[in-house]
C-alpha cells in the first residue's frame, strides 16, 4: 500500500472514535481512542506507556533505531471539539468522508489528521528499514479544554520527553508551506464598574445618577483610536516584529491573509502602523469587550439606572511582553480613566499563558524550510501566529528547546467549525515531507 492509502485507512478508524474532551458524556470515546492509539503503536514496534493521573490519559510511545542517532519528539492531541449533523455538517462528522478533493470529519485537521501524517510516514519508514531518527510520540487528550495535565507531566517526568528536536504540526497553511515563529500569550480578565449600591429607579434618579453602562461604554471606546489600534499607553512598546527582515516576512504573509477576507465575511482588516495584517496578529492586542453586561436584558424593559457593569476582555500578548506587564498597563488605564464617581475593579483573571518566540534560524529550522520548499515547490512563509499553543511554551520552558512548528493543513479547513476538512493534495505533500524529514525519499 502507498502512504496515502495507509493514512486514510488509519484516519478513518481514528475519526470514528468520538474523543470529545469538553463533554464528560464522551468518556468512553476518550477511552476507546486511547486504546486504539496504544494498539497502533504497539503493533508497529513502539514501546508504549499510557500515563494516567494527569487529566485524560496521555500516550507516550518510543521507537529507538540506535542510541547514537538523534531523537525527534512529535506532539499531537487526540481530543476533538463537539460536532453534530444538526450543526450543519453535510455528512456524519465521525465518519471520514471524501468529496471535492477533501477529507471531511471532526479531527481530520485538529489534530488527529496532522499527527497521523507523521505517524503514518514513520511507520512506513520502520517497515522499509529507512527510519533515521529515534522517535518519541506524545499524544494528549486535553488540548481542547486547556487542561494542564501535559504541563504537569513534563515537570514530573521530564526524562520521558528529552529529545534533540521537538516537532509540532497543529496549524493551518494558506496553500503555501509555513513555519510558525511565535505564538501570542493570552489571558482573560473582567473589569467591574460600579456607580451605586443598587440599580436605581429611573423616574426618581434618571439623569441625575450616573449609569454604570455609560461609564463602561466610554471606558471601552477610549481604549481605541480611529484606526482600531489600542490607545492605551505602553501597549506597543515591545512589538514582536522588530527589524526589517522580520517585517518583510510579515509582508510575504500579508498578501495571503488579505485573500482570506472573503472566507470570513469581514469587509475590511484593520492593519498595523506599517499597514500590515501580520503586525496586528503578532503584536499585543485585546478583544474588548469580548462580552459586556449591564442592567436588564430580559424580555420587556426595566426602568432603572444600572449600578454596575462587567467588561470581559480577552488579551493577546506579543512575545516580547509578559502577562504581568500587560495586566499592569490595564490597571493604569482604568485607574487614570475611571471617573471619580465610579470605581473599577479587575476581577476573575483566567487562562494565563505567556507568549513565545521561536528561533527560526536554528540548523533544524533551516533544514526544515529547505525540505518544505523542495516538496511544496514554493517559498516558505513565516507566520507570527496570533493564537496560543500552551505546549510550545511548556517545551521551551521545561526543555529549553525551540520547537519546529510546521502547519500541514489548509487554511480553509474550518477547524472547530462545521465540515472540518483536509485538502488531499496538501495532505499528500505533508506525507512526502514527513517521510523525507524522518529519513527517506518520497514513497508516494
Amino acid at each position: 500500500m502507498k502512504l496515502y492509502e495507509n493514512y486514510q485507512k488509519s484516519l478513518q478508524e481514528l475519526v470514528a472514535l468520538q474523543s470529545i474532551s469538553t463533554d464528560p458524556t464522551f468518556a468512553q470515546g476518550i477511552e476507546d481512542t486511547v486504546q486504539w492509539l496504544v494498539s497502533y503503536f504497539e503493533k508497529n514496534g513502539f514501546s508504549v506507556e499510557r500515563v494516567d493521573g494527569y487529566g485524560n490519559p496521555i500516550v507516550v510511545a518510543r521507537y529507538t533505531v540506535a542510541p547514537e542517532k538523534e531523537t525527534y519528539f512529535v506532539y499531537g492531541h487526540y481530543d476533538v471539539q463537539p460536532a453534530s449533523q444538526e450543526d450543519g455538517w453535510e455528512s456524519d462528522p465521525f465518519s471520514l468522508t471524501e468529496r471535492d478533493g477533501k477529507l471531511y470529519g471532526r479531527g481530520v485537521v485538529d489534530n488527529k489528521g496532522q499527527f497521523m501524517v507523521h505517524l503514518t510516514s514513520i511507520v512506513a519508514l520502520i517497515e522499509e528499514g529507512k527510519l533515521e531518527k529515534n522517535v518519541v510520540f506524545v499524544v494528549e487528550g486535553d488540548e481542547e479544554t486547556g487542561g494542564e495535565g501535559i504541563t504537569k507531566l513534563f515537570e514530573a517526568r521530564p526524562e520521558l520527553f528529552k529529545a534533540d528536536q521537538y516537532i509540532i504540526s497543529d496549524g493551518e497553511m494558506p496553500y503555501k508551506p509555513v513555519i510558525t515563529a511565535s505564538f501570542r500569550g493570552t489571558f482573560n480578565i473582567t473589569a467591574k464598574i460600579t456607580t451605586a449600591a443598587n440599580n436605581l429607579h429611573s423616574g426618581l434618579y434618571g439623569g441625575a445618577a450616573p449609569s454604570a453602562t455609560v461609564v463602561a461604554s466610554k471606558l471601552v471606546a477610549g481604549m481605541y483610536d480611529d484606526e482600531n489600534r489600542l490607545a492605551i499607553t505602553g501597549f506597543y512598546n515591545n512589538d514582536l516584529v522588530a527589524d526589517e527582515v522580520e517585517m518583510q516576512l510579515c509582508r510575504d504573509m500579508d498578501a495571503v491573509k488579505t485573500a482570506t477576507l472573503e472566507q470570513t465575511g469581514v469587509k475590511k482588516w484593520f492593519t498595523g502602523p506599517n499597514n500590515s495584517f501580520c503586525e496586528v496578529v503578532g503584536f499585543t492586542t485585546m478583544v474588548v469587550p469580548s462580552g459586556i453586561s449591564s442592567g436588564y436584558t430580559g424580555s420587556g424593559y426595566s426602568n432603572i439606572v444600572p449600578a454596575s457593569a462587567l467588561i470581559k476582555m480577552n488579551v493577546r500578548i506579543a512575545a516580547n511582553q509578559t502577562v504581568e506587564q500587560v495586566k499592569t498597563l490595564l490597571e493604569h488605564y482604568f485607574a487614570k480613566n475611571t471617573p471619580e464617581y465610579a470605581t473599577t475593579e479587575l476581577i476573575e483573571m483566567q487562562s494565563n499563558n505567556e507568549p513565545i518566540k521561536v528561533n527560526i534560524n536554528s540548523d533544524m529550522h533551516k533544514r526544515t524550510i529547505q525540505l518544505l520548499e523542495e516538496v511544496y515547490g514554493d517559498k516558505v512563509l513565516i507566520d507570527y501566529c496570533g493564537a496560543t499553543l500552551p505546549v510550545v511554551i511548556d517545551i521551551k520552558r521545561v526543555f529549553g528547546a525551540d520547537p519546529v512548528l510546521i502547519s500541514l493543513a489548509n487554511d480553509d479547513c474550518n477547524m472547530h467549525g462545521v465540515n472540518e476538512n483536509y485538502d488531499i493534495e496538501l495532505l499528500k505533500k505533508g506525507l512526502e515531507f514527513s517521510y523525507r524529514l524522518f529519513g527517506g525519499n518520497s514513497n508516494g
